[in-house]
C-alpha cells in the first residue's frame, strides 16, 4: 500500500514540474496534456513498479548467485574503496556499455522486440511516456544494469545516485520539449537526440541505442542526430492494443 501511495505521489509531483514546462518549451505545441494513451501510461505509472520490483529481484538474486564465483572479495573491496565519484563514473560506464547492446538486441531480436515494442508503440512523446514499458522488458534492462555494479562491489551509495539519475534522465528525454542541448551533442542524451530513437521515420530506424552516452552510438555506427530537423512522427508500423492488460498480454498473444 505505501509503494502504490508513494507512486501516486510521485505520479503528481512529476505531472506538477513537467507539465508547464512541457507547455511553455513545447517542441510539438499540437500536443495536449491528455493526449491519446495519457490514461494507458497512466496504468503503466502506478503498477508496473509492483511487477517490475518483484521480477527483478528474483532475476538479480538468480544472476548474481549464478555468477558470484566471477569476482573476488579483494577486488570488491579494493573497488568499494575509490572515491565515490571515481566508482559513480565507473558504474556510468559500465550500466551504458551493457545496455547498449541489450537494447540493440531488444530491437533486433524478434522475441525481445514483443516486448521492447510495447514502449515505442507511443505516438506522442512526453514525460509520461517514459512509463510506457512491459514489465518483463523491464525486468530486463534493470537487471541488466544491477547485477554487474552488484556483482563488481559497488557501494551502496553509488547504486542509490545511479538509480536516481537513471530514474530522472529516463523521464527527461521523452519529454516534450525543444531544448537543443548542442553543447552536449554528442556527450550526453538528451530530449532531441532520443526523440530520433521513438520515431518511426525509415532513416532513424534501429538508431540512438545508448542510453545516456551516444559515443556509444557513434562508435557502433547507430548514431543519427541531424541539426536542423526534427522528428514528426512517432510509434510502430505494426498493430499495438492501446489499454494497459492488453498491451501486458501483448507479447504473448499470436498475430493474426
Amino acid at each position: 500500500m505505501k509503494i502504490f501511495v508513494g507512486q501516486i505521489v510521485a505520479l503528481f509531483v512529476l505531472f506538477v514540474i513537467f507539465t508547464p514546462i512541457e507547455r511553455i518549451f513545447a517542441l510539438h505545441k499540437e500536443k495536449k496534456i491528455f493526449r491519446k494513451g495519457f490514461r494507458t501510461d497512466v496504468f503503466h505509472f502506478l503498477f508496473n513498479r509492483f511487477l517490475t520490483d518483484i521480477g527483478t529481484f528474483i532475476a538479480v538474486v538468480i544472476i548474481a548467485v549464478s555468477l558470484s564465483w566471477f569476482v573476488s572479495k579483494d577486488f570488491q573491496a579494493l573497488l568499494a574503496s575509490q572515491p565515490f565519484w571515481l566508482q559513480f563514473l565507473e558504474a556510468v560506464l559500465i550500466v551504458n556499455i551493457c545496455g547498449y547492446f541489450a537494447h540493440r538486441l531488444a530491437h533486433t531480436v524478434p522475441f525481445l522486440w514483443k516486448f521492447h515494442s510495447v514502449h515505442h508503440s507511443s505516438e506522442e512523446l512526453d514525460w509520461l511516456a517514459a512509463a510506457r514499458l512491459h514489465p518483463i522488458d523491464q525486468i530486463v534492462s534493470r537487471s541488466i544494469a544491477i547485477v554487474p555494479l552488484y556483482i563488481l562491489g559497488f557501494t551502496k551509495e553509488v547504486f542509490g545516485a545511479y538509480i536516481v539519475l537513471a530514474l530522472f534522465h529516463a523521464i527527461f528525454i521523452h519529454s516534450n520539449v525543444r531544448f537543443k542541448f548542442r553543447f552536449l551533442r554528442g556527450i550526453i542524451a538528451t530530449p532531441e537526440y532520443h526523440h530520433w530513437h521513438h520515431s518511426n521515420h525509415e532513416e532513424a530506424l534501429n538508431k540512438n541505442f545508448a542510453g545516456q552516452l551516444p559515443i556509444l552510438d557513434i562508435l557502433f555506427g547507430t548514431f543519427y542526430h541531424p541539426k536542423e530537423k526534427v522528428p514528426k512522427t512517432y510509434g510502430i508500423n505494426e498493430p499495438m492494443p492501446k489499454g494497459y492488460l492488453a498491451q501486458l498480454k501483448h507479447p504473448f498473444v499470436k498475430p493474426r
